[in-house]
């Protein structure tokens, strides 16, 4: 069920008018309508436009359709002439997923950025994967890693030097 209402003008057994605006758009009635005339029991045909009747149907394709002419009969290309080849659009598409073209509204925005909390400190204002501490910690651990490898490269070496 939608929380919206509509108003509809039947303003006689022809014309009617909804605020949805779907009637005077598209020349039908729209669902709003058709629930209002359907309680006062007239048909609904009556409110839609002549443009969709069958004489009107008829009418648009009286006229003949003109064909497209030979090949041989079309004018060659000719640069003196000002005749130019139809070449396609001289653009080229990107390889990654296309820019929406959504016009952003207050539905969209975010939930402010100080109600985050990291998962490794928990400390407001950062998340775990930019969490100060975090990298402060793995920079730490980087090194002990680094020294424990140079100490069994030296082991190693001595190892081998005695043999």
């Amino acid at each position: 069920m939608s929380s919206r209402s509509f108003r509809v003008d039947l303003v006689d057994n022809i014309n009617c008018i909804c605020t949805c605006g779907k009637t005077i758009t598209y020349h039908i009635p729209c669902p709003h309508v058709v629930s209002c005339i359907s309680v006062l029991r007239p048909s609904h045909y009556n409110y839609v436009s002549q443009y969709y009747s069958l004489d009107n149907y008829k009418m648009t394709y009286v006229d003949p359709f003109h064909n497209i002419p030979d090949r041989s009969t079309w004018a060659q290309h000719d640069p003196a002439s000002g005749i130019h080849p139809l070449l396609p659009p001289n653009f080229r598409r990107r390889s990654r997923r296309p820019r929406t073209n959504r016009f952003r509204n207050t539905m969209d925005e975010g939930i402010g950025q100080s109600n985050r909390k990291c998962g490794a400190c928990g400390i407001v204002g950062h998340n775990k994967a930019t969490c100060p501490t975090r990298l402060v910690l793995s920079f730490k651990f980087f090194i002990s890693r680094m020294l424990f490898i140079n100490v069994l490269f030296i082991i190693r070496r001595m190892l081998f030097h005695f043999l």
